[in-house]
């Protein structure tokens, strides 16, 4: 029976669904290469920073090799924001878990045993493994003279005036921690040699990124490396750029060998040395007038990067613009400040840099509400951004902010108002809130003058496949993409099909990041499906071509003085978190959450709710679980059985309520969730346990052990 779509927002069964479920779907380590095949194991770095004096390497068998730096063909850097991250360390290493060399061979157990036998002699060198001491610049400089990757400001008023005009001025520095991604499909890449030219299957949520890191490695043009895309059990941004990394190593073993050579990591190695959300330390003052006024607000953010700068930059700029949250001040100034360290690299992380401007700014607010004797609440509204009010880059909040309808909401369902009076005499029980947006799509220009999407639509009889580089990875997206050409063309969801995601076969959509592929990626598929639809029955097959075009009412984004809209359009979230504590052993219980999104039209309403439920669990775990510890440049929690996260049994039902302000430019109007989802948890989660112990909280994790010293 073919299914019509009547209405978006009503949910139909996912269309990866029971492929997944029954073991059907096929991810990379299922695929069958053939016999000839190659096996590769990373030979890594141990030391944090140190230069490297020589390599032992036992004698190889036959059809055994040794992959590293000499072997690149073309230049030892691979390409993503900008091109700094090494496949292979040559005379020094950076961090602990940097790739030395690959050993390479038939037999998957002989590999390991030769990798086991290499022993390396380093000259060690004095680490960087905070941001305290990289701007000590211990050791000397990883990076220009200051080991500052780069650095953002954002704001407008006169702050410095505010402040010497203040009554009040409250001051304090907030803390956020790593965090692992924890995917269930660990990083990987299978390197084919195919007709002279490299073929990479990789683990990846952007081929196309891919293809543009490891070209530069093997000497090439883009169009000469074809990267394949199977599907990805998982990503949460720990695929956007890490993949690149394996693959050029990968690909350069490829070239040499001739073979196909296949790099699955292990789970232990994942966790280990594969990218993690950036720590980052950010102090906040603020300015308060006689009458309790807020006058002015003054945020340092500094993050943690590690090693090489990966996608940390545009995490910092994120971070940077998301300093001032929803709340309009009169004066406000901003700086972010992104740190080399000798630490394993970061890179993207659901939230993508808000979730740490958020904690700090929320944070913030209570403890100014503490302070002055006022509720967090009255405080925060008294604040809320409008319509048409500027944006600390000078832009302007295009669409109606429904802030205050959310707030209604989320403390009438949550009975918010009644738990904060009565929990007041309660201790060891707490309400908390917060309140946050997120900029959905990428960056100013970054959609017209650097992605520039391009997507195809094509009709082949009654059936249509869209060629998209957007990929699935349990988000539902395939299912989302489907229903709006569906939708649009008035034809069954089953008659829609999206191909594999390989380089040489679909058009570049751009990566799958940023809340930005039901917005963005969608809206093409609306509007080429529209055309499509005009033209259904002039051919038997059709090639429908929809291009990116930048909305026009928007702010130019002027990308020399980083001014203008940020972003085109943004979600917005009310979330609230109930705590109990146990007297005896100091656990913490959530034993209530509720979430209130602005996600514009929800495509369908089961995937949104999925999302935010599993958005807040990751942030919760982030606020509650997650403890990393970094000792000596290496992560001590490295194994699932170590390493803390949040199941069902360690939180109640997470009551979600979807609400809508469309988004012009969006397919019927739906804007980004994903990463919305992760925003304000965490935050919430710190003001309830504030609330539960009266005592200001100021770093994540906060743990049992944090609670006994409280009390």
């Amino acid at each position: 029976m073919k299914t019509l779509i009547k209405e978006l927002k009503n949910s139909v069964p996912r269309v990866d669904a029971f492929d997944k479920i029954t073991g059907k779907t096929k991810y990379l380590n299922d695929i069958d290469f053939g016999k000839d095949i190659l096996y590769a194991k990373i030979v890594h770095s141990t030391k944090a920073r140190a230069k490297i004096l020589k390599i032992n390497i036992p004698e190889l068998p036959e059809n055994y090799y040794i992959v590293d730096y000499k072997d690149v063909p073309g230049k030892n850097a691979s390409t993503m924001i900008i091109s700094d991250w090494r496949p292979f360390a040559d005379n020094d290493v950076r961090y602990i878990g940097e790739t030395i060399l690959l050993v390479v061979g038939p037999d998957k157990n002989i590999v390991y045993d030769i990798a086991e036998k290499i022993i390396i002699e380093y000259e060690d060198l004095e680490p960087v493994l905070n941001i305290d001491d990289s701007k000590k610049l211990l050791g000397g400089p990883i990076v220009g003279n200051d080991n500052i990757f780069i650095s953002f400001k954002a704001g407008y008023g006169d702050v410095d005036e505010a402040f010497k005009k203040a009554k009040t001025i409250i001051e304090e520095t907030y803390y956020t921690p790593y965090q692992e991604h924890l995917y269930m499909e660990v990083n990987g890449t299978v390197g084919v040699w195919e007709n002279g030219e490299v073929i990479l299957y990789s683990s990846t949520q952007c081929p196309f990124y891919v293809q543009k890191a490891v070209a530069p490695v093997l000497g090439v043009e883009e169009s000469k490396v074809r990267v394949i895309a199977p599907p990805i059990g998982g990503g949460f941004g720990g695929k956007e750029h890490y993949p690149d990394i394996i693959s050029a190593a990968v690909g350069v073993a490829v070239h040499k060998v001739k073979k196909t050579v296949k790099l699955i990591l292990d789970r232990q190695f994942d966790m280990a040395y594969s990218v993690k959300r950036q720590p980052a330390q950010i102090k906040t003052r603020i300015a308060i007038d006689e009458n309790n006024n807020i006058t002015a607000l003054d945020v340092i953010s500094d993050m943690d990067a590690g090693a090489y700068e990966s996608s940390s930059r545009v995490i910092m700029q994120r971070c940077t613009y998301t300093a001032a949250n929803v709340y309009h001040f009169p004066n406000v100034r901003v700086l972010g400040r992104l740190y080399a360290t000798n630490n394993v690299p970061s890179c993207a992380f659901r939230g993508f840099g808000g979730p740490q401007a958020v904690f700090a700014i929320e944070r913030t607010m209570d403890n100014a509400a503490r302070k002055i004797g006022i509720d967090s609440i009255e405080l925060k509204k008294k604040y809320f951004i409008k319509q048409n009010d500027p944006t600390i880059t000078g832009g302007i909040f295009h669409d109606n902010i429904i802030l205050p309808k959310m707030l209604d909401l989320a403390l009438k369902e949550s009975n918010y108002e009644e738990k904060i009076k009565k929990y007041k005499d309660d201790m060891y029980k707490g309400i908390g809130i917060s309140c946050f947006l997120h900029g959905c799509g990428f960056t100013g220009s970054g959609e017209r003058d650097i992605i520039k999407s391009k997507l195809k639509l094509k009709k082949k009889g009654n059936k249509v496949s869209i060629l998209t580089s957007n990929t699935e990875m349990g988000q539902g997206l395939h299912t989302t993409f489907r229903k709006i050409a569906a939708y649009n063309l008035e034809i069954p969801i089953e008659d829609i099909d999206i191909p594999e995601y390989d380089t040489d076969k679909i058009s570049n959509t751009g990566p799958t990041v940023a809340s930005r592929s039901a917005m963005i990626v969608g809206y093409l598929i609306q509007e080429a499906s529209k055309k499509l639809k005009q033209k259904w029955n002039d051919a038997e097959e059709i090639e429908i071509i929809q291009d990116y075009k930048h909305p026009e009412h928007l702010v130019d984004w002027d990308n020399n003085a980083l001014r203008g809209d940020a972003y085109p359009s943004y979600g917005l979230g009310i979330n609230v978190v109930e705590v109990e504590i146990d007297k005896v052993t100091f656990e913490v219980k959530i034993v209530g959450v509720w979430a209130v999104f602005d996600a514009g039209y929800a495509i369908d309403e089961k995937i949104v709710e999925g999302q935010i439920k599993g958005g807040m669990a990751q942030a919760l775990g982030w606020g509650a679980l997650e403890n990393i510890v970094n000792k000596n440049g290496r992560f001590l929690q490295v194994k699932m059985s170590d390493y803390m996260i949040p199941t069902s049994l360690d939180l109640p039902e997470i009551k979600t309520y979807i609400m809508g302000e469309p988004y012009k430019y969006g397919p019927s109007g739906a804007k980004g969730i994903g990463e919305i989802t992760f925003d304000g948890a965490a935050s919430a989660y710190a003001s309830a346990m504030e609330n539960a112990l009266n005592y200001h909280f100021n770093k994540i994790p906060i743990l049992p052990e944090n609670i006994a010293e409280v009390i």
